[in-house]
């Protein structure tokens, strides 16, 4: 009979089978002792929502009743939650983000985290510091993991959410056994917040991410709210608008308007929109802004009839002088600033000629800060 030969293993190859087990081990425990915590997710409504005008919808910046007021394109980008926030405690170890958003839109001039996307910051030894990114994928509904591996203590939270699309549902994610409320520690002066209403660049376009827009690093740097009503291609001065912002009861005014007004709109409507605040409020300031200079109009052919080209922003910016002036004559604490200085002049600060870039973005906030800080000092 003939029966299988087995073969013994030599004392070579058991000890390199031994090795091998060994070495085996600790990968496996690794993986046993570092098994992620399930995530809950908790609607992000339930906690602070910053950056939204009284008797708004979440993460919407004008109040339903707008839209029989105010242009069609204005109440369309008012839906976009450009420098909406939300505020919240949490000792988790890993914080992760769903949302969904009305449409999804891919910009040439900016991120897709900037115009679809989050960011978070903690408040950290006195200052709000970034954290990471939830960064948005193809479809509508997205979920991403904007940090794991923390160690478990108890911080305040700013989420940033998207500067060119609108949310309509958004959760958290934290660790199962984690705790999530709203904010223990105000930090963030919610009384009498400051207002921006302007254009594109005042909405947010070209920050890299939402917290680098010029407006929310003035937020965290002051610790008071700031309301982005950017409205891209139509801030024009209306004072349709301005009555959505008065029962916030501001602390200051700032109208960033220029850069998409004609002069003759100028003329008309700014005039108007001051007497509007003042009937309300005679004592709140307000900061009106020049127009900077695109980088390409140095380079255009001048003519002042063309949008864009050095005589034509010169005529915003003087039409704008003019009723600066006109106006200070009839009514106190009207401010103005020049474009001069805004984003410095070595024309590095812009995506595309006038959208700001990180540096832009930067450079404004550095020059308006002092500016703001005078007049809350008032």
């Amino acid at each position: 009979m003939n029966y299988p030969i087995i073969k013994t293993p030599t004392k070579g190859s058991f000890f390199l089978f031994v090795g091998l087990m060994i070495c085996l081990l600790p990968l496996r425990l690794l993986g046993q002792n570092n098994t992620p915590e399930p995530i809950v997710y908790w609607d992000a409504s339930n906690f602070e929502i910053l950056g939204a005008l009284p008797k708004n919808e979440s993460y919407r910046r004008l109040p339903a009743q707008a839209k029989k007021e105010v242009r069609p394109a204005v109440w369309s980008l008012s839906r976009n939650s450009a420098g909406v926030s939300i505020r919240f405690s949490s000792n988790s170890s890993t914080i992760k983000i769903r949302w969904t958003l009305d449409n999804m839109r891919i910009k040439g001039n900016m991120t897709p985290i900037a115009s679809n996307g989050l960011d978070l910051y903690a408040y950290t030894n006195g200052r709000w510091q970034f954290v990471g990114v939830a960064i948005p994928g193809e479809e509508l509904s997205n979920e991403a993991t904007v940090i794991t591996g923390m160690a478990k203590g108890n911080r305040e939270y700013l989420l940033n959410l998207p500067l060119y699309e609108g949310v309509e549902k958004l959760e958290i994610g934290v660790d199962e056994e984690a705790t999530i409320t709203k904010p223990m520690h105000a930090i963030i002066d919610r009384g009498n917040p400051i207002v921006f209403y302007g254009t594109s660049i005042t909405q947010g376009a070209s920050a890299s991410r939402p917290g680098l827009t010029y407006a929310a690093l003035l937020e965290r740097e002051i610790n008071k709210e700031v309301i982005n009503l950017g409205f891209s291609g139509n801030g024009r001065f209306e004072k349709e608008v301005m009555q959505y912002i008065m029962p916030s009861n501001p602390s200051i005014i700032v109208l960033d308007c220029t850069p998409n007004s004609a002069p003759d709109t100028i003329l008309n409507n700014l005039p108007e929109t001051i007497a509007f605040i003042r009937n309300i409020d005679d004592s709140v300031p307000i900061l009106l802004v020049e127009s900077i200079i695109r980088d390409y109009a140095f380079f255009k052919v001048d003519d002042p009839t063309k949008f864009g080209t050095l005589s034509y922003i010169q005529n915003q910016n003087n039409a704008l002088r003019q009723v600066y002036l006109d106006e200070k004559k009839r009514y106190k604490n009207l401010h103005y600033v020049y474009s001069k200085d805004l984003i410095g002049q070595d024309n590095e600060a812009t995506v595309d000629g006038t959208h700001f870039n990180d540096l832009g973005n930067y450079r404004m906030y550095e020059f308006l800060l002092p500016e703001l800080r005078n007049l809350l000092a008032q």
